[in-house]
């Protein structure tokens, strides 16, 4: 089996990290390569919403711009996320017929979420894949961490991962943000929709310790590893 690229690019603005994995998965699109597990984080801190979402219904722009935040969206769908800088986000390219994969966008989603979850296990949080489907509604939750979707990492219930993917010719691309570090409930009144609930819970909070990028990143790649049976080439780090 081919190795994949281990990418770690720590601290980067919304717009370079969203515009790099999109050129990741471009190139992939033109010329298969080695596929790809990069885990980023986010400075300053930004705003992201799906690819189907109106940012300027969705936010108010010049109180972000005040309050700090950067805004803009990602390749993938989903919904309204947060990136404080605590968080870490990771991100996945490689061939939709990925021998590692389970063929179908659900079957294959599903797969990473259980990686997913053993790498939080890793860390001492019990997590799990929610199976149970999420009745569907006309006028779906604007924010991501609103309620888990189906397939989506949980744990007691709350959502602690966020992911989507995106599908080309021969390529996909998933996103998904781990909910490291609470962000000030203050961010939330940027919303030109208030959320009328919250159903997540932060790596932090339910350690009751802090967790750095390394830590985080660690985890993550030993359950890919051991879940999905990815070989690695050497660590690449990118400023």
């Amino acid at each position: 089996m081919d190795p994949w690229q281990l990418i770690t690019t720590p601290a980067l603005s919304g717009q370079k990290n969203m515009q790099l994995d999109l050129e990741l998965f471009r190139e992939f699109e033109k010329v298969e390569g080695p596929s790809i597990l990069r885990f980023y984080s986010w400075r300053p801190q930004c705003i992201s919403l799906g690819y189907s979402q109106n940012i300027e219904a969705e936010i108010d722009l010049l109180k972000a711009k005040e309050l700090g935040w950067q805004v803009l969206k990602r390749p993938t769908g989903g919904g309204i996320v947060f990136h404080n800088e605590a968080e870490v986000t990771y991100s996945i390219v490689t061939a939709i017929d990925s021998p590692l994969l389970p063929p179908g966008m659900i079957p294959s989603y599903k797969k990473i979420s259980e990686a997913i979850v053993l790498g939080i296990n890793y860390l001492g949080i019990k997590a799990e894949v929610k199976s149970s489907p999420v009745p569907s509604t006309k006028y779906p939750a604007p924010l991501c961490f609103s309620y888990p979707a189906e397939y989506e990492v949980v744990s007691n219930g709350q959502k602690i991962v966020g992911s989507a993917q995106k599908r080309g010719r021969r390529t996909l691309l998933q996103q998904g943000s781990i909910f490291v570090r609470n962000t000030d409930p203050a961010a939330f009144s940027l919303l030109k929709q208030p959320a009328k609930e919250y159903n997540a819970v932060s790596v932090e909070e339910v350690l009751g310790r802090l967790v750095g990028f390394d830590e985080m990143a660690q985890a993550m790649q030993k359950g890919f590893e051991e879940c999905i049976g990815i070989k690695f080439v050497q660590l690449e780090t990118e400023d």
